[in-house]
């Protein structure tokens, strides 16, 4: 849990340095904290906070310590990173072409993989992945329908909050539910390999 917490703060913040996409939340919350003025790691906290309270009423066993953990951590960790990398890495990386774009890519898909640490260490669902989860669950319409609606609900947000769409936002929108699924499976069957292995050690 940890790992994939530290790993997506940690990796975000390339992909907010780069300003190529973001996941719809972070995209959503970059917008926000620009237009009110405040950092990014505490807009993410007042968002989670506020989407916690349904959580909390509605479906309270989808809360567990990681719930708790990501609310308040990814947010500050970027911040922290943005500052460590604006002192000590070249910030060709981030500006110039094609450097940003291979940060951008280098970023992406470790930061994926934290997201797959994350949700298959299943220790809570986190405030803003819980609201379509309880709408879907409360209204009988299919998941994939309201996280689509969902994610592009917090696009529009950002928009109307004066943050400008990339490409990246939307392709990240539409694909990372089913990256990080994938992921997912590939390591319980890495994993499943080496149960099974130690299994026939014992043997």
């Amino acid at each position: 849990m940890m790992t994939g917490i530290i790993g997506m703060g940690v990796f975000l913040s390339f992909l907010i340095e780069v300003n190529l996409g973001t996941d719809t939340n972070s995209f959503m919350n970059l917008a926000l904290s620009e237009r009110f003025g405040i950092s990014f790691g505490t807009c993410m906290v007042l968002s989670n906070i506020l989407f916690f309270i349904p959580e909390a009423l509605l479906q309270p066993k989808l809360i567990n310590i990681g719930t708790i953990m990501n609310m308040f951590l990814i947010g500050y960790i970027s911040d922290s990173c943005h500052v460590l990398w604006s002192r000590y890495l070249p910030q060709i990386m981030f500006t110039v072409q094609p450097y940003q774009t291979i940060t951008f890519l280098m970023a992406l898909l470790p930061f994926l993989v934290s997201v797959a640490f994350y949700m298959n260490a299943d220790m809570g669902q986190t405030p803003y992945d819980a609201i379509p989860t309880i709408i879907s669950h409360r209204s009988h319409l299919p998941y994939l329908v309201i996280r689509i609606i969902w994610d592009f609900s917090a696009i529009l947000i950002g928009i109307l909050a004066g943050k400008h769409l990339s490409i990246a936002t939307v392709v990240m929108a539409l694909t990372i539910g089913p990256s990080v699924t994938f992921i997912g499976n590939f390591m319980k069957s890495l994993s499943w390999k080496d149960q099974k292995r130690a299994s026939e050690n014992e043997l």
